[in-house]
């Protein structure tokens, strides 16, 4: 049997006081957000021009939120966004000058409220998405083609983004 001293105690007691009272204060998001049963993903501004892309992220991003939080078509909040660049540069050519891997570059802007409550919970004014693709074969991963990897970026970015509204800190 291990006995203590009284400032053993003390200090035992102490730590425990202070890892109960840290711990008390943690919250994930979905708590915060556990009210909330419908987001409305209201048009996406498109200010580069791509056409379509504001079309296609905000259908990801409304497939995503339904996928993540089972939230429906609704009220309770509301997702808006910008679209601020879209680029598309090579990353490497091969020995006769040709591209074989490009890289896409997507910025964007967007802010996510609780209507129910009147609150901002997420104000994002530079969240930046970028998928490297190949278009030729035998470098290490498959080609793509320019549509697919577009595709691959507005899924990649809609992942993130409401990853980082539902999900825990």
């Amino acid at each position: 049997m291990v006995k203590f001293g009284s400032s053993q105690c003390i200090k035992l007691s102490a730590l425990l006081l202070i890892i109960s009272v840290w711990g008390c204060g943690y919250r994930s998001k979905s708590d915060l957000l556990g009210h909330i049963d419908s987001v409305t993903v209201s048009p996406i501004a498109n200010e580069t021009v791509e056409y379509g892309l504001e079309e296609d992220l905000a259908e990801a991003v409304r497939q995503e939120f339904s996928k993540r939080s089972s939230w429906g078509e609704g009220t309770d909040s509301i997702f808006t966004g910008t679209v601020k660049i879209y680029e598309r540069g090579i990353l490497s050519m091969d020995q006769n000058n040709q591209p074989e891997q490009y890289r896409l570059v997507m910025e964007m802007s967007f802010v996510f409220e609780d209507l129910k409550r009147s609150k901002v919970v997420q104000n994002e004014k530079n969240f930046v998405k970028i998928h490297d693709f190949y278009v030729v074969s035998d470098l290490g991963e498959p080609p793509e083609t320019l549509e697919e990897a577009k595709q691959k970026l507005v899924e990649e970015a809609a992942e993130d983004i409401v990853s980082s509204i539902v999900e825990e800190w």
